[in-house]
């Protein structure tokens, strides 16, 4: 996890081209995610387009 580009969620919607509530839907079926104690949630876009590849998922509107 370390060697890759952690990113918040606004910039993960860029990097993807994707709405926010795309992401949302994407978390609800399992997008991993990295977070600490009360803290935000941050993605590692390796892994994320990793786990879009595997599950199927395409690009909806942006």
């Amino acid at each position: 996890m370390f060697g890759n580009k952690l990113l918040n969620g606004k910039q993960l919607t860029e990097a993807l081209g994707i709405s926010s509530s795309y992401l949302y839907t994407l978390l609800k079926a399992g997008l991993p995610y990295h977070q600490l104690a009360n803290s935000r949630k941050y993605y590692a876009l390796d892994e994320v387009e990793e786990w879009i590849m595997q599950v199927g998922f395409v690009k909806k509107g942006g």
